[in-house]
C-alpha cells in the first residue's frame, strides 16, 4: 500500500503553527493530507500571511472563538470534529492543547485507535501558563489514547513511563527560520551580545539573567549588553522584572510579541542566545537559535543535552543560579574571535548532524507508513 493512498486529517493550532509549516507541506508529497490551522479573530491575518511567505500548499484556517477556558470554545470544536468525521481519514493528527472540550469530544465522535496527539509537555513546567488545568489535560490524554507524538528523548521517556503500550513517533522539532533579514550577522566584537528571546513566563527565569547582570557589574564587566525580546504581561513586567533593572544601558528591551520580520535581525545582531529555563520539556526557541548557528547557554537539564554540548558548540550552568550564569558569561564576553569561530563551527556539525531536515521528514514518513500498512 503505497503513502499517497493514506488520508490524514490534520489539525494545528495557531500558537504550534511554527512547529508543523515545515513539516506539513514537506508530507503533502507523500501524503493525502487535509490541514486545517485553528487560529482567533486577531491572529488569522498574520497567521495567513506567515503561511503564504512560507510555502504554497493548500490548507484550511478557522478563527475559534476563544481560548483554553470559555464554554464558546465547546460549540467550535464539536462543529469541527464531526466534520471531520464524516470524511473517515486514515489518520486523524492534533497538533493543540485545548484543555476542557477537544479532547473529550475526539473521544466520543473519532475513531481513537486512528487518532494521533503531539504532546509537546508530557510533563509539564513548573510555573507554565496555566499549569495545574495543563496537568489534568495531559492526564486525561495518556489516559484515553494511545497514537503520540513527543519532541525531545527525554519526554518520549516520560510517556513510556506512564503509558507502557503507548505508540510514539519520536522526532525532533524543524530548526525556525525567519528568513536572512537586513542585518548581517554581527562580528564577535565587544560589546558581547546576549538575547533572551520569547514570552517572558516564569519558568523561564528570566529573574536569574537580571541577578547575573547585577553579579558581572559589581566584577566591574560592562564590554557586554543584554537583548531581553519578547511579550510580558505588563503588569508582570513592572512589578517584577523592570525594577530588578539597575543598569539600563547594558540592556536593550523590546517587550512585545515580536513580529516574523524581525527575529532575523534579533538572531544576526546576537552572539549568544540564554535559556536560564528551571523546566523545560523541549524549545521551540532553541532551534531558531540553531537556525540562526547561535552558541547557547542553557541551564543543565536533560532535554538541552539531547540537542547540544557542553564547551563543545554551547555551554551549561547550574539551573537557578545566577552566580554560575554570570560565570559563563563572563568567560563567553573573554573568549577571543577565534574560540567563537570554533563554537559556532562546532554547533552548524552538531545540527547537520542532529536536526536535518531531511532526516525528520524521514522519522515521519516511515511511521505513517507503518501505521497505515499496520491498520
Amino acid at each position: 500500500m503505497s503513502s499517497t493512498e493514506m488520508k490524514i486529517c490534520w489539525i494545528t493550532a495557531t500558537y504550534f503553527l511554527d512547529v508543523d509549516l515545515p513539516v506539513v507541506p514537506q508530507l503533502k508529497k507523500w501524503f493525502d493530507i487535509d490541514w486545517t490551522i485553528i487560529s482567533t479573530p486577531r491572529q488569522i491575518a498574520t497567521d495567513e500571511a506567515y503561511i503564504r511567505s512560507q510555502s504554497d500548499c493548500s490548507y484550511t484556517i478557522l478563527a475559534a472563538p476563544a481560548r483554553f477556558y470559555s464554554p464558546a470554545l465547546y460549540a467550535f470544536f464539536r462543529r469541527l470534529v464531526l466534520s471531520i468525521r464524516k470524511s473517515r481519514y486514515d489518520l486523524y493528527y492534533f497538533d493543540i492543547s485545548d484543555f476542557l472540550f477537544l479532547f473529550p469530544l475526539i473521544k466520543r465522535y473519532l475513531p481513537r485507535e486512528k487518532v494521533m496527539i503531539a504532546t509537546h509537555n508530557v510533563n509539564v513546567p513548573r510555573g507554565a501558563r496555566l499549569a495545574p488545568l495543563a496537568r489534568v489535560s495531559m492526564s486525561y490524554i495518556i489516559r484515553n489514547f494511545r497514537n503520540f507524538q513527543t519532541f525531545s528523548k527525554n519526554q518520549r521517556d516520560a510517556l513510556r513511563s506512564r503509558k507502557a503500550d503507548a505508540n510514539i513517533l519520536y522526532s525532533p522539532l524543524m530548526l525556525k527560520d525567519y528568513g536572512e533579514g537586513s542585518a548581517p550577522a554581527t562580528p564577535y566584537t565587544p560589546p558581547v551580545k546576549f538575547l533572551f528571546f520569547g514570552n517572558i513566563i516564569k519558568y523561564k527565569r528570566l529573574d536569574v539573567i537580571l541577578q547575573a547582570v547585577k553579579i558581572l557589574r559589581k566584577r566591574g564587566i560592562e564590554d557586554f549588553k543584554v537583548y531581553i525580546c519578547g511579550y510580558c504581561d505588563p503588569a508582570v513586567w513592572q512589578k517584577e522584572y523592570l525594577p530588578e533593572i539597575e543598569n539600563p544601558e547594558l540592556f536593550h528591551l523590546d517587550i512585545r510579541r515580536i513580529p516574523n520580520e524581525l527575529v532575523a535581525e534579533y538572531f544576526n545582531t546576537c552572539h549568544y542566545f540564554l535559556m536560564p529555563y528551571q523546566d523545560i520539556a523541549q524549545s521551540g526557541a532553541m532551534t531558531v537559535a540553531l537556525n540562526y548557528n547561535m552558541p547557547v547557554i542553557a541551564s543543565d537539564l536533560p532535554t538541552f543535552h539531547e540537542f547540544i554540548t557542553a564547551d563543545h558548540d554551547s555551554y551549561f550552568f547550574r539551573p537557578a543560579d545566577p552566580e554560575a550564569l554570570a560565570d559563563v558569561m563572563e568567560r563567553c564576553i573573554r573568549n577571543t574571535p577565534e574560540q567563537y569561530a570554533t563554537l559556532k563551527r562546532n554547533l552548524q556539525a552538531t545540527v547537520d548532524a542532529k536536526l536535518a531536515p531531511e532526516a525528520i521528514l524521514r522519522n515521519y514518513k516511515e511511521f505513517f507508513d507503518n501505521f497505515h500498512r499496520n491498520a
